[in-house]
Formats: C-alpha cells, structure tokens, sequence
C-alpha cells in the first residue's frame, strides 16, 4: 500500500473511521465520537478513547470493594468483547482498499 498516492489513503481511512463509527456498539457518548483513523507511512493508525480497548476485547470478571456497601466485596461480571475494529479491518477494510483504488485508477 505504500505505493498509493496520498489521496487515496486518504479516502481508505476516512471510509475506515466513518464504518468504525457506525459499527461502533456505543453510539452516543465520547467513544463513539473519540474514534480516528490515519495512515502513516503504510500503518493504519486507530485511535480513540482507552475504554474502547475493553469494549473490543472485553474484561474479566473481578472483586472490587464497593464504596457504598461499606467496603464489602463486591463481584462484578465479566464484559463480554464485542469486536468492532476487527470485524471492520478484516470484512470492511478489503472492499473499501479495492473500491478506492478503482476509483483513482478506474
């Protein structure tokens, strides 16, 4: 991808972070919002709000000390992932490269 001229870079990651923000599962709030994509040299960059790491792969279950109920322990359900990124890069991200550079060559 290296070869690709600047401008179609450009439109793969803009069609990348528009697909990531529509498939994004939480749609309002900052997440959703916090969502870039960049290339830089031929690296895709995504970034976004640290939460989104959890959101994507999930979290274990744990113990926590609830402040409310008087420093008893409290088990907190595991959060199941949910792969948003990695479903659009290996799904989305083929058409969208194949797309563009038809586009520019076509």
């Amino acid at each position: 991808m290296t070869n690709l001229p600047y401008e179609v870079l450009f439109k793969i990651a803009n069609r990348l972070e528009s697909e990531l923000v529509t498939t994004c599962p939480v749609d309002k709030g900052p997440l959703h919002w916090s969502i870039k994509v960049k290339f830089q040299g031929n690296t895709i960059i995504i970034t976004m709000l640290d939460y989104g790491y959890y959101v994507e792969f999930g979290k274990p279950p744990r113990i926590s000390k609830a402040k409310k109920n008087k420093g008893k322990k409290v088990k907190i359900k595991r959060q199941r992932p949910n792969p948003f990124i990695r479903n659009a890069i290996n799904n989305k991200l083929p058409t969208i490269i194949q797309e563009e550079i038809q586009r520019y060559y076509g």
